[in-house]
């Protein structure tokens, strides 16, 4: 794998169009974007935004109509694709699937068992290696899957959508797992519908009709335009209401703190920072 560590994963004008009856669909207009190495990038979007569409062009799955594509330290091997689908495995365990998956690379065969085990740890399911895939849960099978990508030490792993289908506890698990690898250094693109999400990165990415509506921080999208923007003097929409979508709770009570006159002194995206913020206001 040729990488450059210090070289962005670039989108530079992209467009990406289907064939459509007697002429064409255009899927992702003019999109331009970049990853950093270590970077959590929170990608969100109404169904037939694009969202999708951007996964599979960052995974390889599909081409680019027009642009360029620039890997950076992403480097030429394809990018880790972790969906809402079932997977395919190659092998009935997790432990079967991960050294089908490494001597398929070419890692030296002695050192293959060490890194199975490594990534299993990482995400905590090292007890289940030798559990089939049928006997385990669907949240337990997507944590088999990212210890796969660790594994074959990818530098950037893709999400979509890939606990829609999961209960809130396999869920949490699956965001947690997430999270680690990233602070370990793997960048993580996250394509999600569940806004709550959000608070796990620090840069949200809004897709609307196949073109980016915004890129910026977290905190902007939930709080840009709102009493909390010092520019304005009336009530107006946040990135994220003027997206169609509901503000998580925390930071709906933020904003009616701050309607009744109670600045916090910070602004907080979940639960545990909202009573952290009060709790600061009572001492």
């Amino acid at each position: 794998m040729i990488l450059n560590l210090q070289i962005d994963l670039q989108l530079i004008d992209i467009t990406v169009e289907v064939p459509y009856e007697n002429g064409s669909l255009t899927l992702l207009k003019d999109i331009s974007l970049c990853i950093s190495q270590g970077e959590w990038i929170s990608i969100v979007g109404k169904n037939g935004s694009g969202k999708s569409t951007l996964a599979q062009l960052l995974t390889g799955v599909r081409k680019a109509s027009s642009g360029i594509i620039q890997r950076g330290f992403s480097g030429d091997e394809p990018i880790p694709y972790v969906m809402q689908q079932e997977m395919q495995w190659f092998g009935e365990t997790p432990w079967e699937d991960m050294i089908f998956l490494l001597e398929s690379r070419g890692e030296d065969v002695k050192l293959i068992p060490e890194i199975i085990q490594s990534a299993l740890e990482r995400v905590g399911i090292d007890l289940l290696k030798d559990r089939p895939f049928a006997e385990m849960s669907g949240g337990q099978q997507q944590l088999a899957a990212i210890a796969g990508c660790l594994a074959a030490r990818t530098p950037i792993i893709v999400f979509d959508e890939a606990t829609s289908m999961l209960d809130s506890t396999s869920r949490q698990q699956v965001l947690a797992a997430a999270k680690t690898i990233n602070q370990q250094g793997t960048a993580v693109v996250w394509l999600t519908h569940h806004i709550e999400d959000l608070s796990f990165g620090e840069r949200v990415i809004a897709l609307e009709s196949g073109k980016i509506s915004y890129d910026d921080s977290t905190t902007a999208f939930f709080y840009r335009g709102s009493t909390f923007d010092l520019n304005h003097t009336t009530l107006i929409k946040t990135p994220c209401e003027e997206l169609g979508f509901t503000l998580p709770y925390p930071i709906q009570v933020a904003h009616e703190l701050k309607l009744k006159g109670i600045q916090l002194p910070t602004l907080p995206l979940t639960s545990e920072q909202l009573v952290e913020a009060v709790s600061y206001l009572v001492k």
